[in-house]
């Protein structure tokens, strides 16, 4: 019975991420740091994902929202708050798919943008390596261009680390 049972769901789990616009999510993401209005418009949609049934990648995405959200947060107990949710939510995501390329990446781009006092730096060279080994094999040009860009910004990766990327 639970087999049948964990059967019907899955599927389900599976068009979690369908029905939101991963293009979409990606470029507020993406600017969200920068530009308030994509900020707000990324939380609306990140209210909307259920951390306790929403695929990990989702998931993710909703705790690098709340630590976008913190930045925008004058409290700092309320910002601690929403750093300290996000970094639940992305632990969470990433415990269930150690191997998800988008999900490393996010966190990557999280903790290389984060003041040190915060003490948020484990994954940061383990990440940068997984994402030097394996963004070359990325199906998903978006999402390998997103690292390529991001990577080639840092002054921490060198000219030979990405060339090994675009071949």
């Amino acid at each position: 019975m639970k087999v049948l049972l964990w059967l019907y769901l899955l599927p389900l789990s599976a068009l979690s991420v369908q029905t939101f616009d991963l293009h979409q999510i990606r470029a507020l993401y993406h600017h969200a740091p920068e530009v308030k209005r994509d900020a707000s418009q990324l939380n609306q949609l990140m209210l909307q994902v259920d951390s306790g049934r929403a695929a990990p990648l989702l998931i993710c995405y909703k705790g690098a929202n709340e630590m976008i959200q913190a930045k925008y947060t004058l409290n700092p107990m309320i910002k601690l708050e929403k750093f300290n949710r996000g970094k639940v939510l992305i632990k969470k995501a990433i415990a269930h798919d150690t191997l998800n390329l988008e999900m490393r990446f996010i966190r990557f781009s999280i903790q290389s943008n984060l003041p040190a006092f915060l003490g948020y730096h484990d994954e940061l060279d383990t990440d940068k390596q997984f994402l030097l080994d394996k963004t070359r094999y990325s199906k998903d040009l978006e999402l390998k261009e997103m690292i390529l860009n991001y990577l080639s910004a840092l002054p921490v990766i060198k000219q030979d680390e990405l060339k090994k990327l675009k071949n």
